[in-house]
């Protein structure tokens, strides 16, 4: 049977590979792969969004986060077969990714401070601390209580909160325990809440 562009149907199996687990797309991928990429190219559809959002989030920079989305992309095409299901696919491929920003970080970019990381979530931490006529401070605010974080905080809240992994995949992608890591995500936006309620105070003044 020969494959068509755009075809999503396998050629062995008949199944749409949209509607199938990324676990079971994994083993047609690397029954298919390098032969044909397409598999490949529709796990990567699923994810792309996420994995730049995540690298722009944590890196704060667009040139970077889309160098490191693609590094990471390469990096699955040629260890894709080394995914063993221990644990989720996605759990093993933000791994990648957290290593990629990890290495980024110390070697390039370790002075830059990710302002934004959580900027979308203020209102989930301070949610009776603001009006709607105040959103203009509130983002300035939050943007400087980010300066003040260790990065090891805001990778944590970046990944909780920006990416929507659960504690026990952030664990996986730590390489923690599940305790170490829910105290780290305690101690992260314990240290945000702290830096935020000492700056408005002192903006207030």
């Amino acid at each position: 049977m020969e494959e068509t562009e755009g075809s999503q149907i396998n050629e062995y199996t008949g199944v749409d590979l949209t509607s199938i687990s990324d676990e079971e797309l994994v083993k047609i991928c690397n029954l298919e792969l390098p032969q044909s990429t397409r598999a490949y190219k529709i796990l990567i559809r699923r994810y792309e969004g996420l994995i730049y959002n995540t690298c722009l989030k944590l890196l704060n920079n667009v040139e970077d986060a889309e160098e490191v989305a693609q590094d990471t992309f390469i990096q699955l095409f040629h260890k894709l077969h080394q995914f063993e299901g221990r644990s989720s696919f996605k759990t093993w491929l933000y791994r990648i990714v957290h290593n990629y920003c990890k290495n980024r970080i110390s070697k390039q970019i370790r002075h830059r401070k990710g302002k934004d990381a959580v900027k979308e979530h203020a209102d989930h931490f301070f949610a009776d601390s603001f009006d709607d006529r105040e959103k203009t401070e509130r983002s300035e605010l939050v943007n400087n209580t980010l300066d003040q974080l260790k990065d090891r905080d805001k990778e944590i809240i970046v990944l909780k909160f920006m990416s929507g992994l659960t504690i026990e995949e952030i664990a996986n992608v730590l390489e923690l325990g599940l305790s170490a890591t829910k105290m780290r995500l305690y101690r992260a936006l314990d240290a945000f809440k702290i830096a935020f309620e000492r700056l408005n105070k002192e903006q207030v003044k």
